[in-house]
């Protein structure tokens, strides 16, 4: 008898050729030829029809509530198609049901998609997810299911959190869950590498691999990786392509050859690579040109920083973040006050997003005592306390420049401040760790 996953595996093929929000059609065809086991009606067919097409136009509205009710009306009705979903529309769910607090309901979302296994393209687990859901599960007293699903949490920096914050000791101790923070990220790195082999013509997957790499500072073999990629582009032609999704890739691979390059002290030859990753962007110029942005900043080159803000019209919110960042840096070089207050205020306004950014600008800034406020703000939240957790672990840096090296040091400082570690001691615990960290410069 055919199972709902073997379904599942056919939907989705057709999903990939197609696509999923415009496949009702084939959907319907597909399920006609099971005459054995009746899966729906057409009137059926168009009610999902209709409800994903307004997770669609929820999702265009950043229209948290109404995404998150779409995606739990279609996983109660249609399971199956929570996994044909086009998986953007899924993840902006979970990232703006986080933002906007919505809490249980949320959870319930989460279930569903830990019930049916649901993995990013990339075929990799949604750590933070499942270790969210781990917790409730366990403020629930479901703690054998909230140790399954921890045991499907990957992600090393996700594993930090279950042993950064108190409120996951129990889950961090259960055997299903990794505890050797090194052991993940190398176990994380082969899974990647793995996934690369199996699709090698995938660029995305030699992104991820490079990630993995950069992680564990084997900053060389990300040179040897790149290298390689951009030889197989030289030769590419357009009715040949090296690798499917090459133009679309290759800016994010110059951007990782980028960053190993500024760890080995190569700046200049970082500076270029990153300016041909702008020239070479497509679909996402602006990601581009603020990370040349920021690395001019750091290295002292306020002018020119500033000549590479692109325009924000079409920005995220996290891009405007990125931007106000920026402009902190280049307005403390340049000694422009007003500039400094604006961009800040810019950043204010984007403190419930992403407070880290926030935090890191007033420490360029010299405001520290608003930096060490905000700090201690965000782990009394227990929306937020993980993230601030993980972020004031004591990782192994990548070296930087000189301007880099002060402003950590600023913020290891703001974290050694008395107030700061009361409440560090208060929820959770600091550790040393091997690997590249988060929330940092």
């Amino acid at each position: 008898m055919e199972t709902d996953a073997d379904m599942s595996a056919q939907l989705a093929t057709i999903r990939e050729c197609v696509g999923a929000l415009a496949s009702v059609c084939t959907l319907a065809t597909l399920l006609a030829v099971h005459p054995g086991k009746v899966y729906a009606t057409d009137e059926d067919l168009d009610q999902y029809k209709t409800w994903s097409d307004r997770l669609a136009a929820a999702a265009k509205r950043h229209d948290a509530a109404d995404e998150l009710l779409c995606v739990t009306t279609i996983g109660r009705r249609w399971a199956w198609a929570l996994n044909t979903l086009p998986h953007n529309l899924i993840e902006q769910a979970a990232r703006d049901s986080e933002l906007a607090r919505l809490g249980q309901s949320r959870a319930e979302m989460l279930q569903m998609l830990y019930d049916r296994r649901w993995r990013r393209n990339d075929g990799s687990e949604p750590s933070r997810w499942w270790s969210q859901l781990s917790l409730d599960l366990l403020g629930q007293n479901r703690r054998d299911e909230a140790f399954a699903v921890a045991a499907h949490i990957t992600d090393p920096h996700v594993l930090i959190g279950l042993q950064a914050d108190n409120r996951y000791v129990d889950i961090e101790r259960s055997k299903f869950v990794e505890r050797d923070i090194l052991k993940a990220a190398q176990n994380e790195l082969e899974r990647r590498q793995d996934a690369a082999r199996q699709s090698p013509r995938n660029l995305s997957q030699l992104v991820r691999v490079a990630d993995g790499l950069m992680l564990l500072h084997r900053y060389n073999e990300i040179l040897q990786l790149t290298d390689s990629v951009l030889h197989a582009e030289q030769g590419a032609t357009p009715e040949s392509p090296p690798y499917e999704d090459l133009q679309r890739q290759i800016p994010w691979i110059l951007d990782m050859r980028a960053r190993a390059l500024s760890a080995l002290g190569r700046y200049e030859e970082a500076l270029e690579v990153l300016r041909r990753a702008v020239q070479d962007a497509t679909g996402d110029r602006i990601s581009h040109s603020l990370n040349l942005a920021v690395f001019l900043a750091r290295l002292n080159r306020p002018q020119e920083a500033l000549a590479a803000i692109p325009t924000l019209e079409d920005a995220s919110a996290y891009g405007r973040a990125v931007a106000a960042m920026a402009r902190v840096m280049i307005a403390v070089e340049m000694g422009d006050q007003t500039e400094l207050n604006r961009a800040l205020d810019d950043l204010r306004t984007h403190a419930q997003d992403y407070p880290g950014t926030r935090e890191r600008a007033l420490i360029v800034a010299g405001r520290e005592d608003e930096a060490a406020a905000a700090l201690v703000a965000r782990f009394s939240d227990a929306d937020l306390r993980t993230d601030a957790l993980v972020e004031s672990q004591d990782y192994a840096e990548h070296p930087g420049p000189r301007r880099v090296i002060e402003w950590r040091e600023r913020l290891t400082a703001l974290r050694n401040r008395p107030e700061v570690r009361r409440e560090i001691a208060a929820y959770g615990r600091i550790r040393r760790y091997p690997i590249a960290g988060v929330g940092g410069f």
